[in-house]
């Protein structure tokens, strides 16, 4: 009976040519096309699944590899997200933020997060951050995070970092900002502000005006251009304007020669912070030091600087350094990045029209500015050439980590603190780690935005929500004794809104004090302080 039933003979429903037992064309061509049809989607199934795990990071699928490079881009609480792409030191101090993030996460407080925009990786010269500014930047946005979550007078609440990664160039905001705005609808660690943004670009300004669509506020560590504006953008950095104000107050009490002065500038007109810089200088010291745009006699020499992803030589200075000799020049505005300030000496030193040396009671001065006191600009290179051809760099800073690590009347109260807790968490570090200056600006970025989650928390409860920390960010008031100011390593501040509109916000009461290099010359004028006049005193930093 089962024979009959499994005779195709017997099959009434088959079409009566197919009643046969031996396969014939049909079924062959018919089982091929089943047999093609099944391997051709799995092979299809199989190749598009491996082509988009290739595509993530790790195995946790929360980074994606983005552009040319295979940069691993987008946001994660976690350092293994990013594979093996990571610096190991980098990779360390990541791991330590994690690990502070789960103990927020098992502790039972009210939690919120706050994002880390910058690069985390570093593969070329010309990249937004060194490997050792964004080491340095995490270690400072631990330290504040660790003071927040540990303190005494926050310990109901915790703070989560998050790692939002925009690439080496910043070029890839847009999927991490929106990414970002998703994160405001987390119920256990909503977002409620971002910090980072390492460098005045047009790229950085257009990151902060996507997270401002969503209310959601931005603390710049370094931003320190005039045009890096937007309401719901916070400076820790003073301006450009304002270290040129410090540098004018300083060459003015202590004597510059008016009569032979120069300008070197980055002619690049796609870095916000050099172009700002150059019309700051301009502004500022053009008039009286007879610097001006005439084609002839403007004592203007312009170069390509090396920041960013640029074609053709950077840092090549042979003309505008001959011109500058040329005329005899003994004071020098130098308008670019603390990269070019090597191949500007070693042009100067390799220059014929500049001869040996300057004359020790008449030398060269080179004017600029600086977040810090970065190893690089101070290097035994450097010191070589401005020893030997009696050279003075006067550079304006935010941070001047080897002074204010010994105390005095102008260092900041909080800063030497600071430097104990950090030399303490990263006691394998360098001594002159600090001296760049951004672990301690990172860490007072992140202290702004501690200060708002705590003031949120006393004046409301929870939950906390970006729109209450950017509030509290606005709110702080300089008074003799900066009762409502962020306490920061780099001196207590709060903000000011400077410009009616959708502007400002940059540090009230920031010292920002005169750096001499190689001899260290102590000026004769006061520290300056933003914001401060004969009628609004800072209190002592």
């Amino acid at each position: 009976m089962r024979g009959r039933r499994t005779d195709r003979r017997n099959w009434r429903w088959l079409p009566r040519r197919l009643r046969f037992r031996v396969l014939g064309l049909i079924d062959v061509i018919a089982l091929w096309v089943l047999v093609g049809a099944l391997v051709g989607g799995g092979a299809w199934w199989g190749v598009d699944t491996y082509l988009d795990h290739r595509n993530y990071c790790s195995d946790s699928h929360e980074l994606r590899r983005t552009g040319a490079a295979r940069e691993c881009i987008g946001v994660t609480e976690g350092p293994d997200a990013f594979g093996q792409e990571l610096d190991p030191d980098v990779k360390g101090v990541m791991g330590r933020i994690a690990r502070e993030n789960e103990a927020a996460r098992n502790s039972g407080k009210e939690q919120v997060s706050v994002a880390v925009v910058m690069p985390y990786t570093q593969e070329t010269a010309g990249a937004a951050m060194s490997r050792e500014l964004i080491l340095h930047s995490l270690e400072g946005a631990y330290l504040a995070q660790r003071e927040f979550n540990k303190g005494s007078n926050t310990k109901d609440r915790a703070i989560r970092l998050v790692f939002a990664n925009v690439g080496e160039y910043l070029r890839y905001w847009a999927p991490v900002t929106r990414e970002l705005a998703d994160r405001l609808k987390d119920k256990d660690a909503p977002l409620v502000a971002a910090i980072g943004f390492p460098n005045s670009d047009s790229r950085t300004l257009d990151a902060v005006r996507s997270l401002a669509k969503h209310r959601i506020p931005s603390v710049s560590a370094a931003l320190s251009a005039n045009g890096m504006e937007n309401q719901y953008l916070f400076k820790v950095s003073p301006s450009n304007r304002q270290f040129a104000e410090a540098l004018k107050g300083y060459v003015d009490a202590n004597g510059m020669n008016r009569a032979k002065a120069f300008m070197i500038a980055d002619s690049r007109k796609d870095d916000d912070y050099v172009t700002n810089l150059r019309q700051v200088f301009y502004e500022e010291f053009g008039a009286d030091y007879g610097i001006s745009h005439d084609p002839v006699d403007g004592r203007i020499g312009r170069y390509q600087g090396k920041k960013g992803p640029q074609r053709g030589k950077t840092g090549v200075f042979g003309q505008a350094v001959d011109a500058m000799c040329s005329a005899g020049t003994r004071t020098v505005f130098l308008a670019g990045r603390d990269a070019d300030l090597e191949p500007f000496l070693q042009s100067i030193r390799t220059t014929p029209s500049c001869g040996r040396a300057y004359p020790k009671d008449d030398p060269l001065r080179i004017l600029r500015v600086s977040t810090g006191r970065d190893p690089h600009t101070e290097s035994p290179v450097i010191r070589s050439i401005a020893d030997s051809m009696h050279i003075q760099i006067v550079t304006a800073v935010a941070v001047d980590a080897p002074r204010w690590s010994h105390g005095g009347a102008q260092a900041p109260g909080r800063f030497r603190d600071f430097a104990t807790a950090y030399k303490d968490a990263f006691a394998h570090e360098r001594g002159d780690a600090l001296n760049d200056g951004y672990a301690a600006m990172y860490h007072d970025a992140l202290a702004a935005v501690n200060r708002a989650v705590y003031e949120a928390y006393k004046d409301g409860g929870v939950p906390v929500t970006h729109d209450d920390v950017n509030r509290q960010l606005g709110q702080g008031s300089p008074s003799e004794k900066c009762a409502q100011c962020v306490p920061a390593a780099t001196g207590d501040f709060t903000f000011a809104d400077e410009l009616e509109g959708p502007k400002g916000h940059w540090p009230v009461c920031k010292p920002i004090p005169i750096v001499t290099f190689p001899k260290e010359n102590r000026s004769k004028s006061p520290l300056y302080r933003t914001y401060e006049s004969g009628r609004s005193k800072c209190p002592a930093p």
